[in-house]
């Protein structure tokens, strides 16, 4: 199987306590692809404009990204610069959104017959438009954020409704469900549509809901955080992979991609931008993940 991922291709620059980098390679479909490249066969869909940088097409197709979905317009590409505090908030210094303020995804006949698809953070409108083009989807999830939810609330809420997995932060899950409580947020958000609610909560871990069950898990302890820029995106693109390569989703199958998921962001936030992930290598997942297994086993007394 393959994974359909819908969102935004960027270049970054970044700043943290940690240091700073100029023009790397960002947006939330960059990273989620990335990720899920690991697991299954990708296809990207996103723009870029005509300044998009030649080393970064470069590595796209040679993680097999630079496809029919990459779609290439006169003009600039999405531009972000930011700056994250000690708490590592982000605060935007700079934002153009250039050649994705006018982005319309269109999916080839090939991507339109695709079973799994992410729907990244991009306009609700845009994510109905893909969903409406996909014919027969088995698995599907999407992301947002706060703007998303603030100002087109309706229509982002009768979008979840089609998803099978929704992904938000913890102050996404707030914002939605008016309630503080990370936990009851989480139920309240598996009984507003989404077969399956996960909340990410940072280096705190991630809640999962569905109807009948929950599931909690710790996160993985990094020693220092270089760059937090995409760990959403990774985190939901590796579960996104892992799940389109399974049989079927089931409770299982999701919890497991999750704490796979948990070990990609862990990893991707060690490095500014998405150096880590360009690199990384399936084994050094699945060698973090046993690691992570021995950290959160309970002590039999």
């Amino acid at each position: 199987m393959s994974l359909l991922i819908v969102g935004s291709v960027a270049i970054d620059s970044i700043e943290t306590p940690w240091g700073k980098v100029a023009q790397v390679l960002g947006g939330s479909a960059t990273y989620a692809a990335l990720a899920a490249r690991l697991w299954t066969p990708v296809s990207m869909v996103a723009v870029v404009g005509s300044d998009f940088p030649k080393p970064y097409s470069l590595l796209l197709e040679k993680q097999g990204l630079n496809g029919d979905g990459l779609q290439r317009v006169k003009g600039k590409t999405f531009r972000w610069k930011g700056r994250y505090d000690a708490n590592f908030q982000a605060h935007t210094l700079f934002l153009d959104l250039g050649v994705f303020k006018s982005f319309e995804p269109k999916l080839t006949p090939k991507q339109q017959g695709i079973s799994h698809a992410f729907l990244g953070n991009i306009h609700p409108s845009l994510q109905w438009n893909v969903l409406r083009q996909l014919r027969a989807p088995k698995v599907t999830g999407c992301d947002s954020r706060d703007d998303w939810i603030k100002h087109n609330r309706k229509e982002f809420l009768s979008l979840i409704k089609k998803m099978d997995l929704l992904f938000l932060n913890d102050s996404e899950a707030r914002l939605l469900t008016g309630t503080h409580g990370l936990v009851q947020a989480t139920r309240q958000l598996a009984r507003m549509g989404p077969k399956v609610a996960v909340v990410k909560k940072g280096e705190h871990g991630v809640l999962v809901a569905s109807r009948d069950s929950f599931f909690s898990l710790p996160g993985y302890p990094v020693h220092q955080v270089v760059d937090p820029t995409g760990a959403g995106d990774a985190f939901a693109g590796t579960c996104m992979g892992y799940l389109a390569n399974q049989k079927r989703l089931t409770w299982a199958n999701l919890c497991q991609g999750i704490q796979l998921a948990s070990v990609a962001a862990s990893i991707t936030i060690e490095d500014f931008g998405p150096a880590r992930l360009s690199s990384l290598a399936k084994a050094d997942v699945l060698r973090r993940s046993r690691a992570f297994q021995a950290i959160a086993r309970p002590v039999h007394l």
